[in-house]
C-alpha cells in the first residue's frame, strides 16, 4: 500500500517538473501543416504523457480499451475542430498543467471510479486538449494537414498506451511470483 502512495506522489512530482515543457512547443520555425500536426503531440509531454496515460487507462478494462480509444479520439476531434473555430480560453497553458497533474495522479493511484465518470474526465480532456493543440498551430501551417497530423499522432500515442497496458498486465502476475 505503502508503494502505491509512493508512486502516486513520485508521479505527480515528476508531473510538475516537466510541466515547464508544455510550453515547449509553440510550433516557431515550422511550416508544413502535416508533419508539424504529427510532431506537436509527439515533441510536447503534455500532449505525450496525456495521451499515453489515457490509452493505458482505457486499456484497464479489458474489452473497453478499443472503443475508449474511439470515445477518446471523436471527442478530441471535436475540440480540434472547435479549436479551429477559434474557441478562446484564458490560461490555456496553466489549465494544462493542472490536468496533467489530476490525470496522472487519477491513473497512479487506480481510482477505481465508475465508467461515466472517467468518460467525462477523460472526455472532457480529449475536447480540452485539442483545443489547446489547434490554437497552437502555426501560423503557416494548413489547417487540414495540421488537423489530419494531430489526429493520427494522437490516435498512435492512445494505442501505445493500449498496448503499454498489455504489457504491465501480462508481466504483474510474473513478478509477483518472482519477488
Amino acid at each position: 500500500m505503502q508503494l502505491r502512495s509512493l508512486s502516486a506522489v513520485l508521479l505527480a512530482l515528476i508531473t510538475v517538473l516537466i510541466s515547464p515543457f508544455a510550453l515547449a512547443h509553440s510550433g516557431a520555425g515550422h511550416i508544413a501543416g502535416l508533419a508539424d500536426g504529427f510532431m506537436h503531440p509527439v515533441t510536447g509531454l503534455d500532449h505525450l504523457l496525456m495521451v499515453v496515460v489515457a490509452g493505458f487507462w482505457a486499456g484497464r478494462s479489458g474489452d473497453h480499451g478499443v472503443p475508449d480509444v474511439m470515445y477518446f479520439l471523436a471527442l478530441f476531434l471535436g475540440g480540434i475542430l472547435l479549436g479551429y473555430c477559434c474557441l478562446l480560453y484564458p490560461q490555456l497553458q496553466l489549465s494544462t498543467i493542472l490536468i496533467v497533474l489530476l490525470t496522472v495522479a487519477f491513473v497512479a493511484a487506480s481510482i477505481a471510479a465508475p465508467r461515466y465518470v472517467a468518460y467525462i474526465f477523460f472526455g472532457g480532456f480529449a475536447v480540452y486538449h485539442g483545443v489547446v493543440h489547434m490554437l497552437e498551430m502555426p501560423v503557416p501551417a494548413t489547417a487540414a494537414g495540421y488537423m489530419a497530423g494531430l489526429f493520427f499522432a494522437t490516435g498512435l500515442l492512445l494505442i501505445l498506451g493500449l498496448m503499454l497496458r498489455q504489457v504491465v498486465a501480462i508481466r504483474k502476475p510474473h513478478s509477483a511470483t518472482t519477488s
